[in-house]
């Protein structure tokens, strides 16, 4: 039987578009469910009706964990993953410097999927929050390890960044700030309001909302910048070989 070789081109536009419209819908459906959970409906018309509105509230917040928001992420986290595997893929076929980079921040994205899912970090908050007695912005107190994180980060990628073309710096760089400021940034605003106000209340649960789609918009920012990548360095596609 004759072999096969899988190309696959992907739109990068339609695709940052798509993903776009999928954080901008899940952004308005959390603050509207919210608005009912707080504020409720002028009239409850049956059963079904009631059971669309607890459906809103608790599976479309975007600040609540194991629901409909919580996959999305992980999933937009995990599409960088595969774009990163494919392209290290490629650079190890050809030996490139930097290879390994490439694969480290497939595993990087891998791990922040998993994490997603799994909801890992939050489990930091009290231990952290009793180590250093923190509060106000730093009331959700993971973000001070993930903030020596991303110092790291910066340090050991910083070489490799050096080398990319100025298009793919900028690109890196804006989609990278983006979500960091979403994941890092976005928590220490939602925590100072969740310790001045708590995170029982209409006010937070925008504020968390809006916080989260800032990290959503990020993570497409990213997938956008590697489909740019791929699409500048391998115009005929990725090649997948079938044997």
């Amino acid at each position: 039987m004759e072999n096969k070789n899988i190309t696959i081109k992907l739109n990068s536009k339609y695709i940052l578009l798509f993903l776009l419209a999928i954080v901008a819908a899940l952004v308005g459906l959390s603050i509207y469910g919210q608005k009912v959970r707080f504020f409720g409906v002028a009239d409850i018309r049956g059963y079904w009706h009631e059971f669309l509105l607890d459906l809103l509230i608790s599976a479309f917040y975007l600040d609540a964990e194991g629901n409909i928001p919580t996959f999305a992420n992980a999933l937009l986290l995990f599409i960088p993953a595969l774009l990163l595997f494919f392209i290290g893929a490629w650079k190890n076929t050809i030996m490139d410097k930097f290879r390994f980079h490439w694969v480290g921040l497939a595993l990087i994205f891998l791990l922040l999927s998993f994490d997603e899912a799994a909801v890992l970090h939050e489990r930091l908050i009290k231990p952290m929050r009793n180590f250093v007695d923190a509060g106000g912005v730093f009331h959700f107190a993971w973000v001070i390890p993930g903030m020596i994180a991303v110092a790291l980060f910066g340090l050991i990628f910083l070489m490799f960044f050096l080398h990319l073309d100025r298009k793919f710096k900028v690109l890196f760089f804006v989609s990278l700030a983006v979500y960091i400021s979403g994941v890092i940034g976005g928590e220490m605003v939602s925590g100072y309001f969740a310790a001045n106000l708590g995170q029982k209340n209409y006010t937070y649960a925008v504020v968390a909302s809006l916080e989260e789609s800032v990290e959503m918009f990020g993570c497409s920012l990213i997938i956008y910048s590697l489909l740019e990548y791929i699409k500048h360095y391998l115009p005929e596609g990725l090649t997948l070989k079938a044997s």
